[in-house]
């Protein structure tokens, strides 16, 4: 999120999170997360007068998905499952509360992953020290990601973490071809593209996962 991370004393805040990996610090971390909130809040609102105003943060990692209003229940219990799920987990425990939120999707963008309307949003969240490995925390989130995508119908916020998939390694990683291709529809991508190359002939910007995005799914 490009915030300045998050500091106890001279020690960073994810170099003591890795320290205290473990099933009974996760539920801890959940709940203090929750019971800070309204002071956190309250130190934003009289030092910028802006309750959701982020000065420092601990490295985080986040998925946040549009879903069917219908679908709410469901998308919660499936990360709800998972959570107490990975106390038994030695190598990773999710460790962060899920967010939600129910949101107004206004008509303002060519690329955007979902039409107008009500939409509901689930945020799973998580911090990367409480995992052994790089794929511990991977082969999680592809759990949710992969449910939220194919059962339920969900959409990704594009900002965040979302395409998990298993590549030729073996290894879980985001951000799939496969899926990014499939985010918005032809007509859409033809739209952006028309306009971009009138604004960016020579294709100087043309490069990064935003131009992958705009590829033809491959047979």
């Amino acid at each position: 999120d490009g915030a300045p991370p998050t500091m106890v004393g001279a020690i960073d805040a994810n170099d003591m999170v890795g320290g205290l990996r473990g099933p009974t610090m996760a539920k801890i971390m959940s709940g203090q997360a929750i019971e800070q909130m309204p002071g956190m809040i309250k130190k934003q609102m009289e030092t910028v007068n802006d309750g959701f105003y982020l000065v420092d943060s601990p490295a985080a990692l986040a998925s946040s998905y549009f879903i069917k209003p219908e679908f709410a229940f469901k998308a919660m219990d499936k990360l709800r499952t998972v959570q107490l799920a990975s106390l038994k987990n030695k190598d990773f425990q999710w460790n962060l509360p899920g967010e939600f939120r129910f949101i107004n999707v206004t008509d303002s963008a060519i690329l955007q992953p979902v039409p107008a309307g009500v939409w509901f949003n689930a945020q799973p969240i998580s911090f990367p020290d409480f995992a052994k490995n790089v794929q511990d925390w991977r082969k999680e989130f592809f759990n949710v990601d992969e449910y939220y995508r194919e059962e339920l119908g969900a959409k990704p916020h594009m900002g965040k973490l979302y395409g998990f998939g298993v590549e030729e390694s073996g290894e879980v990683a985001p951000f799939q071809d496969s899926y990014l291709c499939t985010i918005y529809s032809d007509a859409q991508k033809k739209d952006f593209d028309g306009y971009r190359k009138t604004q960016d002939p020579e294709g100087l910007f043309a490069t990064g996962m935003g131009i992958r995005l705009l590829q033809p799914c491959k047979p």
